[in-house]
């Protein structure tokens, strides 16, 4: 399996996580070889609040989507029932979800950005959850990074109390923690 990973650094502290993700109509591996795709770009923002990803209306009628079913979304207006479709997602790292079933929903239009600068789609945790999502705010400026396949657990405990002894003035303490991350023991 190949490993595929993407990184977002944004300017400054980031309220919202984005990225610009490729849509297309649902295809098989067969059809890709013989068929030309035609893939649409559009702003995407990720939500791990969300347990589906979602489109907005607008990628419903540039695609021709038929509605393949239909889905109860809770969401903070209480709940309400949605259409479903079918789509391929690529990610910025051009790995291809294919077959996603996402709920055409009404993101909300942020007053200060234009039309076409508004998020047509939300990646929820049926994308996220296939790999490893880290979110870092150093310095003052966000990265967001993702990878596909998940290979390993990322815990940032370890790392924070290392640096709470190593930074705490107690030479001891800094010697005994030494010594048992040299034997193997941390």
């Amino acid at each position: 399996m190949q490993h595929h990973a993407f990184t977002t650094r944004y300017n400054g502290r980031a309220r919202v996580l984005h990225n610009t993700v490729g849509v297309c109509l649902p295809f098989t591996q067969e059809e890709a070889k013989t068929q030309q795709i035609e893939l649409k770009k559009y702003l995407a923002i990720w939500d791990t609040g969300a347990t589906h990803s979602a489109i907005t209306k607008k990628v419903v009628d540039d695609l021709g989507l038929k509605p393949t079913g239909v889905r109860e979304t809770r969401h903070a207006d209480g709940k309400s029932i949605n259409n479903t479709y079918l789509v391929n997602i690529t990610l910025p790292n051009g790995v291809m979800v294919g077959q996603v079933r996402v709920t055409e929903v009404k993101l909300i239009p942020d007053d200060n950005t234009s039309n076409e600068r508004q998020p047509q789609l939300l990646i929820g945790m049926d994308i996220i959850g296939l790999g490893d999502f880290a979110v870092t705010n150093t310095e003052g400026k966000t990265v967001l990074s993702f990878r596909v396949p998940s290979v390993e657990e990322i815990d940032f405990v370890p790392r924070a109390k290392e640096d709470n002894v190593m930074e705490s003035g107690n030479r001891k303490a800094r010697r005994s923690f030494q010594a048992r991350k040299r034997r193997g023991l941390i």
